[in-house]
């Protein structure tokens, strides 16, 4: 009698005082726990953590002391099967004594048949899978409607929830096939049928490459819960193009030689093939990258595959003047349909030329004095980026027409063909005009109409007119 006048007084301290404190100083807490009823005895059902060595654990009785007992650790286990407790309600009582206080644990027991208990049909769903950039509501595919099985203490209705591996609240659970007018979340969700695993806003590949999420069903009381995995992968889409290191490559040549010609003159030679230098682009959807100059050049080539730049002819220009060429170079995606950068590299050639006196002032040191002095003089001349214009043969029908305009830097310039050519002819003020009827089937084999413009600037320097870049446009095609 002495027992169950304790047990009876605990429970009376429970229903009095809910922050767990009697007025006498029994700290009382209270544990739930649901076990199925086939479960082996011996069976380890709860384990409480003492915060100190010298301390003992004692399970009162509330008549199952024949089912369960509690180690001087503190764990409590099953002695035998439980199949007489189903759908009975167990309490234990489990003492706690320390030299200095002792507490008293509750633990609330519910003990079913494992076929009414919550459960899902697989701990792991693998397979999952769903593109980037989808718009929030798009089902997972590869993953079925979750459904947990049982009735569990509280009955239904089951609610779902995503409990763990939702990064952002990327993805929600959904009750109806077509989810119209549903709220996209991943709290709970009551669902007689399992709900469905949808995204709750579009998703980058590249932020998140996969997901492994938690579902937790529970019953309708949130006692008997089960949960199960899902692996989620997030499908590429093309939605990123090439990006350059850098905007503005600079490479500056030196490795021209000087070189004489049977009548005397002496001029620059250029290693052919000699290596330039190298641009790079990156893709953010890992796809590997192509090269490709914007306008063909007959003095540069690139390796598609590894963006090197090489030399494949003579830059012009004349001794003793550093030459600056411009061209633009593309970069794209190997995937179908591809995507090209956005922006384009742009690249800067600068050619450095020997000055004819060089060999001079080397020895010059040798040479009798003078009464003058020798300097050099170096002048840089830019090469602007070649032109390439389509047309039809009829655009060239009228002598005099002008097919298109050069482009000014600065109002100071003017335009001069450089070498006579039978089709066209070019203006002061950079208008090109039809010389000659164009006639298709006289035309190369390119097809195309190419020429050379000198341009000069009188607003500069001070020894008067001063010869400036010379622009070669080339390739207008009459097709």
């Amino acid at each position: 009698m002495e027992d169950l006048a304790l047990v009876l007084l605990v429970a009376v301290v429970t229903l009095l005082n809910p922050e767990g404190m009697s007025a006498g100083g029994l700290a009382i807490r209270r544990s739930i726990a649901v076990i199925p009823h086939d479960i082996y005895p011996g069976y380890s059902i709860k384990k409480f953590e003492g915060s100190q060595q010298l301390m003992n654990y004692r399970l009162l009785e509330t008549g199952f002391s024949e089912f369960f007992t509690v180690l001087e650790d503190g764990l409590v286990m099953t002695t035998s099967d439980l199949s007489p407790l189903v759908n009975r309600p167990v309490n234990l009582v489990v003492l706690e004594e320390t030299p200095n206080s002792t507490a008293t644990h509750t633990l609330q027991l519910y003990v079913l048949d494992r076929r009414d208990m919550l459960a899902f049909q697989k701990d792991l769903y693998e397979g999952g899978e769903v593109p980037e950039n989808s718009p929030a509501g798009t089902t997972v595919e590869g993953i079925p409607r979750l459904e947990a099985s049982g009735g569990g203490v509280g009955g239904l209705p089951v609610r779902y929830a995503i409990v763990a591996g939702n990064e952002d609240g990327s993805f929600a659970l959904q009750e109806r096939v077509n989810g119209d007018n549903e709220t996209l979340s991943g709290t709970s969700k009551m669902g007689l049928d399992g709900v469905r695993l949808v995204t709750a806003r579009p998703l980058d590949r590249e932020t998140t490459s996969s997901y492994t999420l938690t579902v937790q069903a529970a019953d309708g009381r949130g006692i008997d819960k089960a949960v199960t995995k899902v692996k989620v992968t997030i499908l590429d889409e093309n939605d990123n193009s090439p990006v350059f290191s850098k905007h503005v490559y600079r490479f500056n040549l030196g490795d021209c030689k000087s070189g004489s010609e049977d009548n005397g003159t002496v001029t620059n030679t250029w290693k052919r093939l000699a290596a330039i230098g190298t641009v790079s682009a990156t893709d953010a959807d890992g796809d590997r990258v192509a090269y490709r100059l914007a306008v063909p050049s007959n003095l540069v080539v690139i390796v598609p595959q590894t963006g090197d730049l090489l030399l494949a002819g003579d830059p012009p220009s004349a001794l003793g003047e550093d030459v600056e060429y411009e061209i633009t170079v593309d970069a794209h995606d190997l995937r179908i349909p591809s995507r090209s950068s956005e922006v384009p590299a742009q690249v800067w050639l600068q050619f450095s030329s020997l000055a004819q006196d060089d060999g001079h002032l080397q020895n010059l040191d040798k040479d009798p004095p003078q009464a003058h002095r020798i300097s050099k003089r170096r002048v840089t001349r830019a090469v602007r980026p070649t032109k390439k214009i389509e047309f039809t043969e009829a655009d060239g029908e009228t002598e005099g027409r002008v097919v298109f305009q050069l482009e000014k830097e600065t109002e100071r310039e003017t335009f001069k063909i450089r070498d006579e050519n039978p089709w066209v002819t070019v203006e002061p003020n950079g208008a090109v005009r039809v010389k000659k009827k164009w006639d298709y089937e006289e035309l190369g084999p390119e097809k195309t109409i190419d020429f050379w413009v000198s341009i000069t600037n009188a607003g500069l320097g001070t020894g008067g007119t001063i010869r400036g870049p010379r622009l070669r446009n080339a390739a207008i095609n009459t097709p």
